[in-house]
């Protein structure tokens, strides 16, 4: 019974890791400038630095 719910467990655990790959057609990108309109990039939103900073946080298709 211990071998049957380990087996499950990582069976679970290897379909976890292959399902939460499979975004991996788009990069992250912080910053304060825009990148370029070829990139297809959209603002997903800001993050401030410990400096007060605001940047921007885009994702892009690759």
């Amino acid at each position: 019974m211990r071998r049957l719910i380990a087996a499950l467990l990582s069976l679970a655990a290897f379909v976890f890791v292959l399902a939460s790959g499979v975004k991996a057609d788009c990069t992250i990108h912080v910053g304060s400038r825009t990148p370029p309109s070829e990139a297809h990039c959209h603002r997903v939103g800001t993050r401030s630095t410990d400096e007060g900073r605001v940047l921007n946080v885009y994702a892009c298709r690759q």
